[in-house]
């Protein structure tokens, strides 16, 4: 009853905070007024009269099957782009991401102790598109398939935390280097179509030297299928249709390689203007964020990001310097007893001040595996994320207690802390791969129910069965592990891409 009430509630908008694992209520009107402001800018959207969905499926479709009779698409990728019957396509969902971690973090304080502070805080949103079943759904997610080998190989990219690590470690650095980050404001929404194409238009001899699984489409029909990809991002919100005419949806498969494949062009030009480029020791972007040491004063350093504001229309560059310590994703780097011993900046993990530390809860209906995975991991995730041992155990006495919050006991907690712990921290630091030719485990795909046990131990007791079958025995040579699909959560009751 309480789902329901909450769900059929119609004065109210629940979303997950962007960034966070926050729950945040809204009140619709503000929610309504906030996706408008951002619909109605008259740059990035424009209201059109009805969806064109079935014409838009319709257009990829012959050209998909026209590059598969001249063999350019193989019959897997045929099946797979063709496989959404047209009478299932429908127009993408916008939705906005409360950004609350963009709220300055004295208001926050401030409406702790008084409630009546939220009707003045205009919560910024992020704009997500979201495309399932949408025409362009699977032509997106294949552009981007042939688009993220090529993005890897960039000098400026970085893959996750624990990349940027492993390259932040091997850096000596001067006494006096400012360590810098930016941010790119609203880098997807200001790229246009045109010069998104050009990008990957240049680009092409790098597509043309990587060696695919599957056949890359000649570079015309590529940049066509690419064209109609971006110029038909049509979308619902609030019962009115819209399409993008700036920008590339957040949401869409091939929107981060695309916009990563043109910063890196938009950087490279401002490497050539900037004067003391050679002054800058080390350079990573993870995408509308970036990271630098620059081995020389303030002023030179402001002058990359005067030139960052002047090379295109619209992107803009805002940017924070230190000489001690600065945030870049999820961890801190700074100044410490690494630095003054070796030169090599130390490392710590990072928490935004909007962290709830909501984990998962004990009395949650879940495998054992599922609670000792998480807790495994978020020791693994300090030990890597810190290189002094001090910071280390401090982050996992915070985690013990958040657990303990959380309905965990410490007999629980304490052997995998034990354990966990033996790992060396050049372990954490690597990342696992699969054998190349190995095939993947044969799974037994269920939902998790407590009342049934041992379920793994049955099988393999009964395995017998399937192994003294003639047909069996050929189609199943091992027995299976179990793998458990999870059940609908909360987020799924109550949150939906499309505005009730």
């Amino acid at each position: 009853m309480a789902l329901q009430s909450l769900k059929q509630n119609d004065e109210i908008v629940i979303k997950k905070a962007d960034k966070n694992s926050s729950t945040v209520i809204l009140d619709k009107k503000n929610y309504i007024e906030q996706a408008l402001s951002q619909l109605n800018d008259g740059i990035h959207y424009e209201q059109i009269a009805i969806s064109h969905c079935t014409e838009i499926y319709n257009l990829i479709e012959s050209k998909v099957k026209i590059l598969h009779e001249q063999s350019h698409i193989d019959d897997i990728s045929l099946r797979y782009l063709l496989d959404t019957k047209v009478e299932k396509i429908q127009v993408g969902r916008l939705y906005l991401l409360p950004k609350i971690h963009k709220i300055d973090l004295n208001i926050r304080n401030e409406i702790r102790n008084n409630k009546e502070l939220l009707q003045r805080v205009q919560i910024p949103g992020r704009p997500i598109i979201s495309l399932c079943n949408s025409p362009i759904e699977r032509i997106g997610q294949f552009i981007d398939y042939f688009l993220q080998p090529i993005v890897r190989q960039l000098w400026t990219f970085t893959q996750d935390t624990t990349f940027f690590i492993n390259k932040i470690e091997r850096i000596e650095a001067p006494d006096d280097v400012i360590l810098a980050t930016f941010d790119i404001s609203s880098m997807y929404t200001n790229l246009s179509h045109e010069e998104i194409i050009q990008a990957v238009y240049r680009a092409w001899p790098k597509l043309m030297a990587y060696n695919y699984a599957i056949p890359l489409p000649p570079r015309t029909e590529f940049l066509e299928l690419l064209r109609i990809t971006l110029e038909n991002n049509e979308f619902e919100f609030n019962s009115v249709i819209y399409k993008q005419i700036v920008g590339v949806p957040m949401g869409a498969p091939m929107s981060p390689s695309l916009t990563d494949l043109r910063i890196f062009e938009i950087i490279s030009k401002i490497l050539k203007e900037f004067t003391h480029a050679f002054k800058i020791i080390h350079l990573s972007v993870y995408r509308d964020d970036g990271f630098m040491l620059f081995a020389g004063n303030e002023n030179e350093l402001a002058d990359f990001f005067e030139i960052a504001n002047n090379i295109h229309p619209l992107i803009k560059f805002t940017h924070e310097t230190s000489r001690t310590n600065v945030q870049f994703l999820d961890v801190t780097v700074y100044k410490g007893k690494r630095f003054i011993t070796n030169k090599i900046l130390d490392i710590k993990l990072y928490r935004k001040p909007t962290d709830n530390y909501q984990y998962l809860h004990r009395s949650s209906s879940h495998p054992s595996s599922v609670f000792k995975g998480f807790i495994t991991g978020e020791i693994i995730r300090f030990i890597r994320s810190s290189n002094n041992v001090e910071d280390i155990e401090a982050q996992i006495q915070l985690f013990r207690e958040k657990l303990q919050k959380r309905g965990y006991v410490a007999d629980e907690i304490d052997p995998l802390i034990t354990t966990t712990m033996k790992r060396t921290r050049e372990s954490t630091l690597r990342y696992i791969s699969r054998k190349k030719g190995k095939s993947p485990p044969l799974c037994f795909i269920t939902k998790f129910n407590p009342r049934v046990k041992q379920l793994g131990k049955t099988l393999r007791k009964h395995w017998h069965l399937i192994s003294n079958d003639g047909t069996a025995n050929q189609l199943f040579k091992k027995p299976p592990i179990i793998a458990y699909q999870k059940h609908k959560n909360l987020k799924e009751y109550l949150t939906s891409s499309k505005l009730k």
